[in-house]
């Protein structure tokens, strides 16, 4: 059910985080490692802003979604709470969805190894018409300390119980695919549902964050490069299969300004935003 860590926007929308006026596409002036701020993302009659704060220390504390989509209103707002170390220890969740449900927020605690510099696990608890459901992640690696897999557990009242597991590849410094996987109750076995494949630019992605991208979602936090396609396999149903193909301008200093996506007949713009 992946309660915990709520952040499938990401994947679709690709992210960002907002400032001043003078904030330009090409980035602040003469700054050689801009932060992105904001993205703004146009796909039909919908549209959306997405918005990043960042610490002292260049680390994403806030993340805000809003715009429209379907016709409906998007509202989502991500807050992350870190120690002295930068560590995420936290993770609040907030949106119109979950106020529509009568909560307030979604709150995850992550654990963190730090004698592996790196995280363990996150537990979120919520109680939805009347029943406490437990979600736990634990994320799991390789001898070199790459994520190689996170495990779904949920309890809804009988006890612990896998639910799902996400399977992670790799090419060089960027993440290569993904697969997914149900777990089913009756062979307590994990069965494949669906995967993706990324072919990827040369230039920056501005939203790399390897030591944190295991709990911020790890496309696009992971990798070094900008996808470029996005090859998407339904494991039960052949007629979803898809393949999204993404073009870039770039700054001047090598990330992206402005994206097209398609997807059939579908096609994003998007404007990036530095500071």
């Amino acid at each position: 059910m992946r309660i915990l860590l709520a952040l499938f926007v990401f994947v679709t929308l690709f992210l960002l985080s907002c400032k001043k006026e003078q904030e330009s596409v090409n980035g602040g002036g003469g700054n050689n490692n801009p932060r992105l701020l904001k993205m703004v993302a146009k796909t039909g009659s919908d549209s959306s802003v997405s918005e990043f704060t960042y610490n002292a220390s260049g680390k994403i504390i806030g993340f805000k979604l809003s715009g429209v989509e379907s016709g409906g209103p998007l509202d989502l707002r991500l807050t992350y709470v870190r120690n002295s170390s930068d560590v995420i220890q936290k993770q609040i969740l907030k949106s119109n969805d979950l106020a529509s449900l009568g909560m307030d927020s979604i709150v995850t605690v992550v654990n963190y190894d730090a004698g592996n510099n790196r995280y363990k696990n996150a537990v979120s608890v919520v109680t939805l018409f009347g029943l406490a459901i437990k979600d736990s992640i634990v994320f799991q690696y390789d001898g070199s300390g790459r994520l190689t897999s996170e495990i779904d557990y949920t309890n809804a009242g009988s006890g612990m119980q896998p639910s799902s597991k996400t399977e992670y590849t790799f090419v060089g410094n960027n993440l290569s695919g993904e697969k997914y996987y149900s777990y089913d109750n009756g062979t307590s076995s994990y069965v494949l549902t669906d995967s993706n494949a990324y072919e990827y630019d040369s230039k920056i992605n501005p939203l790399q964050f390897v030591p944190d991208a295991a709990v911020l979602n790890m496309n696009p936090f992971y990798s070094a490069n900008n996808i470029t396609k996005t090859t998407y396999v339904d494991a039960t149903d052949a007629s979803n299969n898809y393949v999204s193909t993404d073009t870039y301008t770039y700054t001047g200093t090598n990330r992206p300004a402005t994206s097209t996506s398609v997807t059939g007949p579908n096609t994003t713009t998007t404007t990036y935003y530095y500071q």
